[in-house]
């Protein structure tokens, strides 16, 4: 399988940041490419929504039915944090942002939030196997919590070629912020729907046509084929070569930015 695997390349479509004032607009025109070509994303759900950047639409007392109904429609729902406000500087175990919802807080303030979180999603009938982090950005202690707290099984997030087994999770790459043509591997590419213009939608749509036939939907599949795999050398050298990379754009952009270029 995992040969198989290398062999060919896989994407997973994910859609972060739903919440009842999320850009429906936005969120609904890309829920109806994606059924065009039959495509079940991964949604991160946040539970309680604090943060004012989403304030976008008015508030919809409908928003959990909608939920319901994409998991009626096999979309893979996931745990985004709980309220979606950063209060720690910590870069984590995934190292893209310093500023984060869990990474580095106190383990009791995260278990209050992680509880109240999945209480939330019981209480509105939404079966969630994923953990999604606001900013990438959380550590041992949030796992901890999740494997005590939840029946989560999934991260979305960390950067490998394959998913991998860690930690007593699955960790499901999350390594693209736009579609990009790869020769192996399983890619997820993430989208934030509020933020997505109309040229987007546009490239969206075109390589959705191309590679509809290339996107996993069934994440519990993809658990049972690669619960049993571990981070392999060559996802160590993709790791630290992706962050390497990250550094020295980040370094370039700072120099610019201070004249020194």
């Amino acid at each position: 399988n995992f040969k198989r695997s290398l062999d060919m390349q896989k994407y997973i479509v994910r859609l972060d940041d739903a919440c009842p004032t999320m850009d429906r607009k936005k969120w609904n025109r890309f829920f109806d490419i994606l059924d065009k070509y039959n495509i079940k994303p991964i949604i991160a759900v946040i539970p309680n929504n604090d943060d004012k950047n989403m304030l976008i639409d008015e508030y919809d007392k409908e928003f959990w039915g909608s939920v319901r109904e994409w998991q009626n429609k096999k979309y893979n729902i996931a745990l985004h944090g709980y309220n979606h406000c950063y209060i720690s500087n910590n870069n984590g175990l995934v190292p893209i942002n310093k500023k984060s919802e869990f990474a580095g807080v106190d383990k009791s303030i995260q278990r209050e939030k992680i509880k109240k979180g999945w209480q939330i999603f019981k209480n509105e009938k939404i079966n969630a196997n994923i953990w999604v982090a606001p900013a990438h950005t959380f550590d041992k202690n949030t796992l901890n919590i999740l494997r005590e707290e939840t029946t989560i099984k999934i991260i979305s997030d960390g950067v490998s070629f394959l998913p991998y087994f860690k930690n007593n999770f699955l960790w499901i790459p999350q390594q693209l912020w736009g579609f990009a043509e790869k020769n192996s591997g399983v890619w997820t590419i993430c989208f934030h729907p509020n933020n997505i213009n109309d040229s987007d939608f546009v490239k969206i749509e075109k390589f959705l046509s191309k590679n509809k036939n290339k996107f996993i939907s069934d994440i519990d599949t993809l658990y049972k084929e690669y619960r049993n795999r571990k981070m392999s050398f060559n996802d160590k050298i993709f790791f630290y070569a992706f962050f390497l990379k990250r550094y020295i754009q980040n370094l370039s952009i700072y120099k610019k930015i201070k004249g020194y270029n």
